[in-house]
């Protein structure tokens, strides 16, 4: 099915099979967060876009469920989706 196909379709949904449409988005995009996360380790270095546009490189200190804790370059720590890291090649030191 096509996106034009299922916005359309959603554009003449009633009330309780929108909702049913909107909580099958949020398990797919947990377990998209949940996979993501889970692809990292501790001690990789990513880098992530931060608050203003902010391009930031860090070491993966922890590694929970859906979100990863970072330490920057700046020695800042930041909870950061598993989706919106990049795994770099480069070494960060921290």
């Amino acid at each position: 099915m096509k996106i034009k196909e299922i916005l359309d379709a959603i554009g003449k949904m009633e009330s309780g099979e929108v909702n049913m449409v909107v909580s099958a988005i949020k398990l797919r995009r947990n377990q998209l967060h949940f996979t993501d996360a889970q692809s990292f380790k501790v001690g990789d270095s990513v880098s992530f876009t931060g608050r203003r546009g902010a391009m930031l490189k860090g070491v993966v200190d922890k590694v929970k469920v859906k979100y990863l804790l970072i330490r920057t370059t700046t020695g800042q720590r930041w909870n950061v989706p598993g989706s919106h890291l990049t795994k770099i090649k480069e070494t960060v030191s921290v």
